[in-house]
């Protein structure tokens, strides 16, 4: 698994903005379809997703500005 890793990692380390944004379009494609087709199973967890999403978001923001501040 690690090796799994390591080879995506070398991979990855190639993309560009444009590759990365592509990526990040398709992740949101993949996203909405799997909203519309399972929309009524998810009726019930709508909480849960909100807070998966928020605490999620917040790690990033966080890691990013966090690399930020570091770098000055």
């Amino acid at each position: 698994m690690k090796a799994l890793f390591e080879k995506i990692n070398q991979i990855t380390n190639h993309f560009s903005v444009l590759d990365i944004g592509v990526l990040k379009f398709c992740l949101l494609a993949l996203g909405i379809l799997l909203g519309v087709y399972f929309s009524s199973f998810f009726e019930n967890l709508i909480i849960i997703l909100w807070v998966i999403f928020v605490l999620t978001w917040l790690y990033i923001v966080v890691k990013v500005f966090g690399l930020y501040w570091d770098k000055k």
